[in-house]
Parts: C-alpha cells; sequence; structure tokens
C-alpha cells in the first residue's frame, strides 16, 4: 500500500513528464510533500492563471502533457482564465485542484467553490475523486484521454479527505507523449483528394497549427515540394513549412497577414485545409474562399470537419499520416507543370515583403513596430522561438516574422485571443526547451497581466529574451474605436512606465530602446544573454499593422 499523492507523482514521472506548474496551497501539501521526494521540477507562477499558461507552453514546446495545480474555489477560477487558451488551442494541460474534506464542503468553509463547474467549460473531462484509489485512477484516466485523439484539458479534483488514504490501486504507466495513435486516413478519401488535386487549375493548402501539433512539418513540405502547390498558413500555422520557401506564401486571414496569401485562397479552385477549423480570422468572415472551390479538410477532431465549410472530402485522421498517404501516391514529375505557378506567387510574395520595406527598415523615431519584427527576424536564429502576443504585437508579427525552419517556431494565443498570455506562456516554452533561444513579443497592456512572472523568470534562471512594443496604451483598443465613431475611452496608460526599471526590480535584466540603432545594438546580446533580459522598446502609436476591418 502507498500514499495516494505518491503515486501521481510516479505516474508523471513514468510517463516522461519532468516539469509541473502552480501556486502551493495548505490544501495538496502530501502533494507537494511527493513532489519534493521526486525528480520532477514544480515550478512557482506568480498566479495560478500564469502557472496554466506556463503548463500550456510546456505541453506545446514539450510534446507531453502540462500538468499546474493549485487551491480550489478561487483558485480554481483563475487557474480557469489560464486553462482557456489550452482549451481553444487544443493542448493538453492537467489542472489539479485541492479542495476542503467532502463532510464540510458548502459550510463556509474557506476557499470553497464547485471546482468542476468552473473549470468544466474547459476541460474534456473532469473528476471529483472519491477515495485515494479513485484520484490515482482520475490522474492515470486522464493521462490517457489527453493524448489518445485530439488533446485536451483535463481536471481532477482532490478532497483534503482522499490525501490520508494509502491505497492498494496499482495504476498502469501512461506515456503522457502526444499524439499516442496516428489514425490512418480512408484510401478511397486520399485517391479523391488527388484526383481533385490533378484536376485543379489553383490549388492551395491552407495549414493551421494541426500541421505543427502533429509535427507534420516535414510531411507537408514534400507534399508541397512534390505537387508544386503553394502553402497559406493561419496565425498559428506559421512553422507549419519553412517560410523561406518560394511555396510558402505567409499568414492568410484578417489580420496579420500577407496579401499575396489573401489573393491565392481567394483565387483558389481547390483549398486542402489541414489542421485548421477555418476560423472567422482566417478566412476573413468566411468570405475569403469562393463558393466554387472545392474543399479538403483533414483534421483528427471530427467536430470540426465540415462544421464551416461543406467539405467534399472530409478525412478524420492524423494529418502526418495524411500526409504521408498522399505523398506514397505522387510522383515529383506529375505535377511538374505547376513550377511556373510558385514562380509567379513567389515573386508576389517578394514585392507585397519590398512594398513594406520602408517600415521594416524605417529609421523613424519613436520605433515603427515592423522595424522590431524586422530584427527578430535578423536576430532569432532558425531554430529559436517567437512567442508572440495577440492584438498589435501579433498582427505585426504575423505578417512580418518569418520561420525559418518548420516545426514550432511561433506561437500566438489564437486559442483564447487573450492578449495576455505571451508572458507565462514563453516561460513554459523555455523551459521545456532550455537550450532553445526563445523571445517574447509582448505590447505593453498584454505584458501588465502577468508581469510578476518576470519574477519567475530570474528564479529559474532562465535565458528568456522579453521584446516589449511600449506605445503607453492599448492600441489595437485605440484604433478601433477611433475607427467606429472617432472616440477614445481607457485607452491610454500613464506615460513614462518604466518597464526596464521593473524588469531590474524582478531580478532581470533591463533596458529602455528608444532609437532603431539601440535596437540593433542590445537585441542580439539579449538572445545570446544567459539570463532573463527585457528590452521596453519605445513604439510609434500610430503605426498600423496588415489588418482588414
Amino acid at each position: 500500500m502507498t500514499g495516494t499523492t505518491d503515486e501521481i507523482v510516479e505516474l508523471f514521472e513514468a510517463g516522461g513528464v519532468d516539469t509541473v506548474f502552480g501556486f502551493p496551497c495548505e490544501q495538496m501539501d502530501p502533494y507537494y510533500s511527493s513532489l519534493a521526494d521526486s525528480s520532477l521540477r514544480h515550478v512557482l507562477g506568480r498566479s495560478e492563471a500564469s502557472a496554466a499558461l506556463m503548463a500550456d507552453g510546456y505541453a506545446r514546446a514539450n510534446r507531453t502533457v502540462g500538468v499546474v495545480d493549485g487551491v480550489g474555489g478561487p483558485g480554481a477560477a483563475y487557474m480557469s482564465a489560464g486553462l482557456c487558451e489550452a482549451d481553444g488551442a487544443s493542448s493538453p494541460v492537467l489542472a489539479l485542484t485541492g479542495d476542503n474534506e467532502r463532510d464540510i464542503r458548502g459550510r463556509e468553509v474557506i476557499q470553497d467553490g464547485d471546482n468542476e463547474a468552473i473549470l468544466g467549460p474547459h476541460a474534456e473531462v473532469t473528476f471529483d475523486a472519491e477515495s485515494g484509489d479513485r484520484a490515482v485512477e482520475a490522474v492515470e484516466s486522464s493521462l490517457r484521454q489527453m493524448t489518445t485523439g485530439v488533446p485536451k484539458p483535463a481536471h481532477v479534483n482532490l478532497p483534503g479527505d482522499v490525501f490520508e488514504e494509502e491505497i492498494d490501486y496499482s495504476p498502469a504507466a501512461v506515456d503522457a507523449s502526444y499524439p499516442a495513435d496516428r489514425p490512418a486516413p480512408n484510401p478511397e478519401r486520399v485517391a479523391a483528394t488527388l484526383d481533385r488535386l490533378e484536376a485543379a487549375e489553383a490549388p492551395v493548402v491552407l495549414a493551421g497549427e494541426g500541421v505543427v501539433r502533429a509535427d507534420a512539418s516535414e510531411a507537408l513540405a514534400e507534399f508541397a515540394e512534390r505537387t508544386n502547390t503553394p502553402v497559406v498558413t493561419s496565425i498559428n500555422g506559421k512553422g507549419a513549412v519553412d517560410e523561406t520557401e518560394p511555396y510558402a506564401l505567409g499568414v492568410v486571414g484578417r489580420w496579420g497577414f500577407c496579401a499575396t496569401a489573401n489573393d491565392a485562397l481567394e483565387a483558389a479552385d481547390l483549398v486542402v485545409g489541414l489542421g485548421t477549423r477555418f476560423s472567422d480570422l482566417t478566412t476573413v468572415g468566411w468570405s475569403l474562399i469562393s463558393d466554387e472551390a472545392e474543399i479538403v479538410h483533414v483534421d483528427l477532431d471530427r467536430a470540426w470537419l465540415g462544421k464551416n465549410y461543406a467539405a467534399d472530402v472530409a478525412i478524420q485522421a492524423d494529418v502526418r499520416t495524411t500526409l504521408r498517404a498522399l505523398n506514397d501516391c505522387v510522383a515529383p514529375d506529375d505535377y511538374a507543370d505547376r513550377a511556373d505557378r510558385i514562380e509567379s506567387l513567389d515573386a508576389d510574395r517578394t514585392e507585397w515583403r519590398a512594398s513594406h520595406e520602408s517600415d521594416l527598415r524605417s529609421d523613424a523615431e519613436p520605433v515603427a513596430p515592423a522595424r522590431v519584427v524586422d530584427e527578430l527576424n535578423e536576430s532569432i536564429p532558425a531554430e529559436g522561438i517567437l512567442v508572440s502576443a495577440t492584438s498589435y504585437s501579433g498582427f505585426f508579427s504575423g505578417a512580418f516574422y518569418e520561420v525559418e525552419q518548420h516545426g514550432l517556431g511561433y506561437l500566438q494565443a489564437r486559442g483564447s485571443d487573450g492578449i495576455n498570455v505571451c508572458l507565462p506562456q514563453a516561460i513554459g516554452v523555455q523551459l521545456a526547451r532550455p537550450d532553445t533561444p526563445v523571445v517574447a513579443l509582448s505590447g505593453d497592456g498584454g505584458i501588465g497581466y502577468h508581469i510578476a512572472d518576470l519574477e519567475t523568470a530570474a528564479r529559474e534562471d532562465l535565458p528568456l529574451t522579453v521584446v516589449i512594443l511600449n506605445n503607453d496604451g492599448l492600441g489595437s483598443s485605440k484604433a478601433s474605436q477611433i475607427g467606429t465613431d472617432n472616440f477614445q475611452l481607457s485607452t491610454d496608460f500613464h506615460e513614462g512606465v518604466d518597464y526596464a526599471a521593473i524588469a531590474r526590480g524582478f531580478g532581470c535584466r533591463g533596458e529602455t530602446v528608444e532609437t532603431p540603432d539601440e535596437l540593433t545594438e542590445t537585441l542580439p546580446d539579449a538572445i545570446e544573454s544567459d539570463e532573463p533580459t527585457l528590452l521596453d522598446v519605445q513604439v510609434d502609436p500610430f503605426a498600423v499593422p496588415p489588418i482588414l476591418v
């Protein structure tokens, strides 16, 4: 017979999880005691919300389940705010909540709350353990369900009395990496896809984050090269292919897009959607794809097949397995006559980027946000990862940052569209990949949510670089208000907030950047540094990224 929490921790160790996140509470002291005696690293976030976002970043970068722990009641509510992103992005984050003993719930006990009701909306499954045996069984079951099929968050509630029990349940070791299996496509639908591809005159691949999650980038590159088919991506599909390749046209959609990508998707007579949900943002309110275009949709999640666009060929299968099946049936010579189209589209994209050269290489002061992204292109090595906030930061980085090595090279919180996600998510990514250069790009609005986690980066001795586009306000909200009815309400911050000094106060390096020349000097040093560094870049508050209203 062993203790409940010992078995739970051993499940994590056996599954390949090496780091967990949370905010310790007295209710879960036995769990933390078990962690202290284990090989696992527990990272203290400065709130349950930031800890959950760290677990999300870790899960995506490490390809294993992320674990977050915290108190029930208010802690669960904060955790829910963090879990929202993981839910929307199909990221497997396991939330463990401590709870009061079952016989005193609902009797004005401190930190009382219905934790299942709080976290249920953002969890695929949720368990309220009735005993020590059932607690261990719930964690085991959660790990299995989170890694089998579509990755999703899960929640296990741990009442105080289950910690006191010794158990005799012997769980089976569960590999916490994902995907645990790769369902093969229907051969007839693979053939139907190829028939449509051969008949199409202007096919386009639309790649979503599901390509990156399935580790299907290499197979997609082979498919694009063999068939001479251009690839456009959603914002979080960046990295599905090397964006410097001739067939890579960039991000498509409403915000942070490349005009060449939008034009190609609009002109397509066949759209092959891979791991994408054909969202409002990606398709400009479902207006970008022609009614006459045929649709092939490949996704592991059957709930999204045909949901936003009726699919002529719907394939519920693993994206990588499907691409390999397609590649096995394609000879490069079959599509050699389409090389001229790739060359023409590549020239169009080059011309589009050149049309923004004045912003990308601008010497203006305050610094142009596009210039910041251009410097990031120059300074982040090919294997590096840019974690971008949403809103204006994400609009500029989505359009102008180029992932040079396919795979996880870019991350933006499009699962929730929360501007608050960037810093803690980047900390989770850096912990998962300690030897990889990781840069967090945020506006001053987004960084304010979790700025205390600069101390987390310092305490954990992370070589993370944080770049703030500081325009003293909420740039996207301000532009929206002005465009809607020419007004401004609650979009400006106090001028002169010194984020570099704040960073130094939390134990990081911090520098204020006011000119492009200063940016050119400080950014490479920050990325190469082995300590957390924040650059507070004073940017033009009136700069406009590529957006469609």
